[in-house]
C-alpha cells in the first residue's frame, strides 16, 4: 500500500474529489484516511467473539429497548473506558440508558446493555453490503486504483458495511431522543449525516494531524470536547462542525481514592514498547512497577497478572512512564512530572506540545526503560 504525508493526502483528496464517493450519503473515504497516512500508528481492533449466551442476552435487552426507547431522553453508545464513561455517570437525568462496547478490562459495574448484538449485525453488514452494492463498490475500487491508491478493498468493504448498518440504525432508532456515542455501535461516518440525532464524544487527545477531524467535510452533528484547548486546535485545522465543551474528564480525575502506585507504565500497541516492558520485567523483576495496558494492547506479556492495573488517575501514581498517549495529558493537567519512554516517534516534540499545553509539567525523555527506572530510583 502506498503511504502519503498529511499534506499529500489532502492534495489527493481535493484533486480527485474523494469525499464525493458516498453510500446513503455516507462518505466512504473516511475509512481510508488513517491506513494511508505515513505517520502515526494504525492498529486494528482485535475482535473478541462473545459467547452465544452473551449475544442472546444482548439480543433480548436490545429488543426490549427498541420497544421502549421513546421513554428515554438520552441514549449512550460508549466504549468501556473509565474517563469516557464519566459523561454518562455525571448525567443527572434518570431517563438515560447505556449501550457498552466492552474492552479488555472491566471498568464499569452499573447497569448497561452490551453492544454484542448490534456488533453482530454490524459484522454481518460489513461482510455482505459490498455484494449488495457490488457495482458501486467496483466503481470506487477501480477509480482509486487508477489514481494510484491501491489495496483499499478491505477498507471500502468496511465503509460500505458501516454505511448500510448506519442506514439500518436510522430505521429502527427513534429520532426523538439524543444519541451520545464514541467507539460503540455508531459508525464513524455518522458525523457527516447525523441520521440519529447524535453527539460525538471525545475519547482521546485530538492532535493537529488527527486524521479523523482535520480537513474533513463539515460535520452535521455535534462534537463534545472535554477541554477548550481542542476547540482551538480543531478550528485552526479546518473543522467547521458544532462544538460543546464538557469537563467530564477533569471531574473523573478529582474523585477520591486510597490506591497508591510507585511506578506505572502505560502501554501503547507498538511492539518495541511491548517487548521492552517484557524484557525490563525479566531483567529487574521489580515489585514496585505496575502496568496499565492500552485497550488495543493484545501483547502476551510474560508478567504476573498482579502487576496489571486499570482505571488509574494521576493522584494514585507517583511516577508515570508513558509513550505518547492521552495519559500524558492526564498528568499534565495537574503539573506532574512525566517520564517518556521514547521509541523514536517521528513527531515527538509536536505531540508533547499538544499534551502539555499550558502545563508546568517537567517532561523527561529517555531511550529505554532501564534509564528511566534508574533515574527514578536515584530520586528515592
Amino acid at each position: 500500500m502506498v503511504k502519503f504525508s498529511l499534506q499529500e493526502l489532502f492534495d489527493i483528496e481535493k484533486k480527485h474529489n474523494l469525499w464525493d464517493f458516498k453510500l446513503f450519503e455516507y462518505p466512504v473515504w473516511i475509512h481510508c484516511r488513517e491506513p494511508l497516512l505515513d505517520t502515526g500508528m494504525y492498529v486494528e481492533k482485535k475482535v473478541a467473539y462473545p459467547t452465544l449466551f452473551k449475544i442472546s442476552k444482548s439480543f433480548l435487552q436490545t429488543m426490549k429497548f427498541l420497544f421502549t426507547q421513546n421513554r428515554y431522553e438520552k441514549v449512550y453508545f460508549l466504549m468501556e473506558r473509565a474517563e469516557v464513561l464519566e459523561i454518562y455517570n455525571q448525567d443527572k437525568t434518570d431517563k438515560k440508558i447505556l449501550f457498552l462496547n466492552q474492552e479488555q478490562d472491566r471498568v464499569f459495574d452499573c447497569d448497561f446493555i452490551s453492544s454484542d448484538f448490534f456488533n453482530l449485525l454490524r459484522f454481518i453488514s460489513r461482510k455482505v453490503s459490498y455484494l449488495i452494492f457490488y457495482k458501486k463498490y467496483k466503481k470506487v475500487i477501480s477509480f482509486l486504483d487508477n489514481t494510484g491508491i491501491i489495496d483499499m478493498e478491505p477498507f471500502i468493504k468496511t465503509a460500505f458495511g458501516d454505511a448500510f448498518f448506519l442506514n439500518f440504525l436510522s430505521l429502527i432508532l427513534s429520532k426523538k431522543n439524543k444519541k451520545y456515542y464514541t467507539g460503540c455501535v455508531v459508525p464513524i461516518g455518522e458525523k457527516f449525516v447525523n441520521t440519529l440525532n447524535s453527539y460525538e464524544v471525545q475519547h482521546g487527545v485530538i492532535r493537529k494531524k488527527h486524521i479523523g477531524y482535520v480537513h474533513i467535510p463539515k460535520p452535521k452533528n455535534t462534537l463534545i470536547l472535554y477541554s477548550k484547548l481542542y476547540e482551538t486546535i480543531l478550528r485552526e485545522n479546518g473543522f467547521y462542525g458544532e462544538i460543546i465543551i464538557d469537563n467530564f474528564k477533569k471531574n473523573f480525575f478529582e474523585q477520591k481514592t486510597d490506591r497508591e502506585f510507585y511506578i506505572v507504565i502505560y502501554t501503547q500497541p507498538t511492539i518495541v514498547m511491548q517487548k521492552g516492558i517484557d524484557d525490563f520485567f525479566k531483567k529487574y523483576n521489580p515489585d514496585d512497577v505496575y502496568i496499565q495496558k492500552h485497550p488495543k494492547d493484545y501483547f502476551e506479556y510474560n508478567i504476573d497478572k498482579k502487576y496489571f492495573v486499570n482505571k488509574t488517575i494521576p493522584s494514585e501514581v507517583k511516577y508515570p512512564i508513558i509513550y505518547t498517549s492521552t495519559i500524558v495529558e492526564n498528568f499534565a493537567i495537574y503539573d506532574r512530572d512525566i517520564y517518556i519512554y521514547d521509541v523514536k516517534y517521528d513527531d515527538l516534540d509536536n505531540e508533547l506540545e499538544v499534551f502539555i499545553n499550558g502545563s508546568n509539567s517537567k517532561v523527561i525523555v529517555r531511550d529505554s526503560l532501564d534509564e528511566i527506572y534508574q533515574l527514578i530510583k536515584e530520586q528515592k
